[in-house]
C-alpha cells in the first residue's frame, strides 16, 4: 500500500513493525489474518486426522458379524480380524468367518484382502475400495447318510468405510461379492482396536 495514498494506515502500520518481535513482521498480521490462521490450523488437523488414520506399520485386530448372501439363502456368521497397514494408504487385512448352520448347512471362509484408503476430508470417516483372496468351505448335514463337505478358492471384490471413535478403536461396514463355484455376497459390521 503506498504511504501517500493511506497515511493513516502507514503510520498504524510502522508502530506495528517497531512493536514486533521479529523483524519485518506486524504484530497485527495474525489478528487482521484470522480465517487464515484458522484455515492452517484446519489444515493442520486435518493432516494429523489423516496420519493417525493411515500410519504405516499400523496394526489393528477385531472381528465382524457377517450376514451371507446366496441365492435364496442366507446365513449368519462371526469371526475375527486382523489388518496391518504396509503403506501409508495401503493395508492387509486376513480374515476368517465361521457361519452358523442352517438347514443342515455350515460354511466359512479364509480371506486375505488389500485395502486402499481413502479418508474423506474433515472426518473420521475412510472409505476403502477392496480386492483379495478367498478360500470357502461347506459341509451338509446328510442325516443318516452322513455328511458332504466341499471348498473353493475364488476372488473377492467390494469396498467399506470405517469410522475411528477414537485413535485406538474403530467401526466398520463393508460389502463383498465372493466369486468362487459357490459364489455369493457378503456384507459385514466389525469393531477393531488399533494399535
Amino acid at each position: 500500500m503506498h504511504a501517500s495514498l493511506y497515511p493513516a494506515r502507514a503510520k498504524v502500520f510502522e508502530r506495528e513493525l517497531s512493536l514486533c518481535p521479529v523483524p519485518g513482521i506486524p504484530p497485527g498480521i495474525l489478528k487482521t489474518n484470522k480465517r487464515m490462521k484458522k484455515l492452517g490450523l484446519l489444515v493442520l488437523a486435518l493432516c494429523m486426522a489423516v496420519a493417525a488414520n493411515a500410519q504405516k506399520g499400523q496394526m489393528a485386530l477385531g472381528g465382524n458379524l457377517n450376514f451371507g448372501i446366496d441365492d435364496g439363502y442366507n446365513n449368519v456368521g462371526i469371526g475375527p480380524k486382523f489388518q496391518y497397514n504396509f503403506a501409508e494408504k495401503w493395508r492387509g487385512e486376513a480374515s476368517f468367518n465361521y457361519f452358523f448352520e442352517k438347514d443342515n448347512l455350515s460354511q466359512w471362509d479364509i480371506n486375505l484382502n488389500v485395502h486402499y484408503i481413502v479418508p474423506i476430508a474433515n472426518t473420521k470417516f475412510n472409505f476403502y475400495p477392496l480386492a483379495g483372496l478367498t478360500v470357502l468351505g461347506m459341509k451338509a448335514d446328510l442325516g443318516p447318510l452322513g455328511s458332504s463337505s466341499d471348498t473353493n478358492v475364488g476372488f473377492n471384490l467390494g469396498g467399506g468405510f470405517e469410522y475411528y471413535f477414537t485413535e485406538h478403536f474403530k467401526a466398520n461396514v463393508e460389502g463383498k461379492l465372493q466369486w468362487a463355484d459357490d459364489s455369493r455376497g457378503v456384507i459385514a459390521i466389525g469393531a477393531a482396536y488399533v494399535f
